[in-house]
């Protein structure tokens, strides 16, 4: 090892304090006329019977006496907090549209009951700790079950003749009330000239999902079926590569020093893998799923090669070059495939190799950008397959074609089309967007910009996306034709054993795939969560953020995410830069005091800005689709404690941007430079706060924290390694028992 490359240090248990955790909750009184309020929610129940009956032909579930409505809370009210509500007057919630909106169903005996006890409370106020707390109810019915792209296409002036939609039953109902309700619902599809295309699927919260081609004059038929939860256009994946050759790469051969069974493994989900004989051996399998012929190699080979070489145009003239990461060529494009083809063929791809992969490339997306506020179904699949399986997709931020109509960056990234497409809303898997890494004449992107083409954030209810970039190529109109420029960045290795041009974040992507898997490899028991957590927190920012304010380093984040990985950093510490790491559980009742130590030869320092403390917190919580905008079960909030002048206290540390702390994020990530500082032991703070779930329900973390000699002179690691406190981290097995 480099004299300079420091192993980070462990922090082990007993630098930790468990807490236990005092849980409250507290309703404020509203001040209403119990009376008028009665009178309104009685007309409100009286509507949703009215508009019920008025659309029972259309009811897939007529035969199964269940009324399906929207519940309102009242302005700052949570649906989560008022679950007695509903146990108490016979309301189910079935889903949750939002932080006080929520679809629920009662049977016709228990709808009537509710009625009358509203009727009750109008006249004379009883339950009002319950009715106070309802602002409405409503039918649920109408377009409003449309997604924001199906309701542009039925808005233009001539609507489209047909619709490839997704018809999404009501989540959470019995499977004797599926089989009811699907029958009915595809004989009115057969019954208005629709057609279905393959069977119906299930959702992995086991939502029944049927596609289908209707004519848009029917589409009525499908809002006002109760028994429909969401209708949305079919989103279709592929995968498009193009370029010309340039150089002949049929002569390259593996570096014979490298034992490539050390190698990582990543699995590569695109269109097939045809490497050059001599650079064969890195592809350990390839793999089709069932019902599929297999795509032509010629996208997934680019691909594949930026996850084993990075920029494999850096590696020549040489003819031996080094790979860094074995591939698994999971072939599963084969054309345009429809979402529910292709969530079935990415869930067999994990359950046939996750025990011998941890890290799955997806470089396709939907081409529409995401709506925001309801998580897609294929990013949704992607994080259940990621919790259940303990796997890392790494996935493309998406690309646009808005370079080819606007004449300005800025005009593309006002536009709200160039916004993240599916699967890169999904919580858990490493999005990625492409920034330009040499400037070219007429490109709209210059040296260090984002890529015209690359989507940019926010993703899934404004949480800040993509979360890295990596460089690529950019895209040129030369004479009204796309071009793409030749740059150390734009050249990738063909299927045809060639050197040639391309664009797009699919070869992004792939780069930030190739570099978790190094990461991973150094890590003990090849800890996934900590070695992504290490890549975020190691990343290198593309901006200057000292003069920035909260706004504009938000925006920073949605064109840039996190940064460039750095994989060095990543790896090792250093004399000047030290990094503690810890992995661990926490739970609704608990939280944790974790202790670094400040060293002596730091705090001694005089000057502005002397020192850096740099925090990400990662966490793995639980999804649920059906909740909506509450999609995410749980986060962690994280905070730094310095130590005070007496030795004994501790000052809590305000970041300066409230960017990377935001609730209900799956990453807490700050920094904080520091003039004056005292030695001895600071804490980090960690305490989890959930939505759904019961209280003991545990969630894995990964901790990195970064204390930094800003002037990189100073010998920081070795006053912290004589403490005998932390381990270094490659010369122990982290302890299954952290992680229980």
């Amino acid at each position: 090892m480099d004299n300079n490359r420091k192993s980070h240090l462990w922090i082990p248990d007993e630098e930790v304090q468990r807490l236990d955790k005092t849980l409250t909750a507290r309703s404020k009184p509203r001040n209403i006329s119990f009376a008028e309020h009665g009178s309104k929610l009685s007309q409100s129940l009286m509507s949703v019977k009215t508009a019920l009956e008025s659309v029972a032909p259309d009811n897939s579930l007529a035969d199964a006496d269940l009324l399906i409505f929207n519940v309102e809370l009242p302005e700052g009210e949570k649906i989560k907090d008022k679950k007695d509500i509903f146990d108490a007057t016979g309301m189910r919630i079935r889903a949750v549209k939002n932080t006080r909106s929520a679809i629920v169903t009662a049977t016709a005996s228990q709808f009537e009951a509710l009625h009358r006890r509203v009727n009750n409370y109008g006249r004379n106020g009883t339950d009002r700790t319950r009715f106070d707390y309802i602002e409405d109810f409503k039918p649920y019915i109408g377009s409003g079950k449309n997604s924001s792209e199906l309701a542009k296409q039925m808005s233009k002036e001539i609507p489209p003749a047909t619709l490839d939609i997704q018809l999404m039953l009501i989540p959470n109902l019995d499977n004797s009330l599926y089989e009811s309700a699907l029958p009915k619902l595809i004989k009115k599809i057969a019954d208005t000239d629709g057609r279905i295309q393959q069977e119906p699927y299930y959702l992995s919260d086991n939502t029944p999902v049927i596609r289908a081609i209707i004519p848009s004059t029917s589409l009525v038929r499908y809002e006002n079926d109760p028994a429909i939860y969401r209708i949305e256009e079919t989103d279709f994946f592929s995968v498009d590569a193009s370029s010309i050759s340039t150089v002949d790469l049929s002569a390259l051969t593996l570096n014979e020093s490298i034992d490539i069974g050390e190698l990582p493994i990543v699995a590569v989900l695109d269109s097939g893998v045809a490497f050059p004989n001599g650079l064969s051996g890195i592809v350990i399998h390839h793999w089709l799923p069932v019902n599929s012929g297999g795509g032509n190699a010629d996208h997934g080979t680019k691909v594949a090669s930026r996850v084993s070489f990075r920029y494999i145009e850096q590696s020549l003239p040489s003819t031996i070059i080094t790979p860094r990461a074995r591939i698994i060529d999971c072939n599963i494009l084969d054309g345009n495939v429809p979402v529910n083809v292709f969530i079935k063929r990415i869930q067999e791809a994990v359950e046939t190799f996750a025990d011998i992969a941890k890290i799955y490339n997806l470089s396709a997306n939907a081409s529409n950008p995401i709506e925001g506020d309801e998580m897609s179904i294929v990013g949704y699949e992607l994080d259940v397959l990621q919790l259940r399986k303990g796997v890392q997709f790494v996935v493309s931020a998406g690309n646009h074609n808005l370079w080819q109509v606007e004449s300005s960056l800025e005009d593309i990234l006002d536009d709200d089309d160039s916004r993240i497409s599916a699967p890169a809303d999904s919580m858990l898997a490493i999005a990625v967007g492409s920034i330009v890494g040499v400037d070219h004449p007429n490109s709209l992107s210059k040296n260090n910009d984002i890529a015209p083409y690359s989507r940019r954030g926010p993703g899934f209810k404004g949480c800040s996306k993509p979360d890295l970039t990596a460089y690529a190529g950019t895209i040129i109109l030369a004479g009204g034709q796309p071009y793409v420029p030749q740059d150390p960045y734009s050249l990738l290795l063909s299927n045809g054993g060639q050197l040639v041009p391309d664009a797009g974040t699919s070869f992004s992507a792939p780069v930030v795939s190739g570099d978790l898997a190094e990461i991973l490899n150094e890590i003990p028991q090849r800890d996934i969560l900590l070695a992504k957590a290490l890549l975020y927190h190691n990343a290198i920012p593309l901006w200057d953020g000292e003069d920035m304010d909260d706004a504009e380093l938000a925006f920073a984040h949605n064109i840039y995410g996190r940064g460039l990985p750095s994989v060095e950093g990543s790896k090792y510490s250093s004399f000047a830069k030290v990094t503690f790491v810890r992995t661990g559980i926490l739970n609704k009742t608990t939280k944790e005091r974790i202790s670094i130590y400040m060293p002596e030869i730091l705090a001694a320092q005089t000057g502005r800005n002397v020192a850096r403390v740099s925090v990400t917190c990662l966490s793995s919580p639980p999804v649920d689709r059906t909740k909506g905008t509450e999609y995410l079960g749980a986060y962690i909030r994280a905070s730094l404690k310095k130590s005070h002048a007496d030795g004994m206290s501790l000052v809590p540390v305000n970041p300066g941007y409230k960017e990377g702390r935001q609730k209900w994020d799956v990453c807490q990530q700050f920094t904080k430079l520091f003039s004056q500082l005292n030695a001895g032991d600071w804490q980090i703070w960690l305490e989890l706060f959930s939505r759904w779930e019961e209280e003991h329900l545990d969630i894995p973390y990964a901790l990195a924290v970064t204390i930094e000699d800003v002037s990189n002179t100073l010998d920081v690691y070795s006053e912290i390694e004589v403490l005998n406190r932390y381990r270094p981290l490659n010369t122990l097995r982290i302890r299954l028992d952290n992680q229980q």
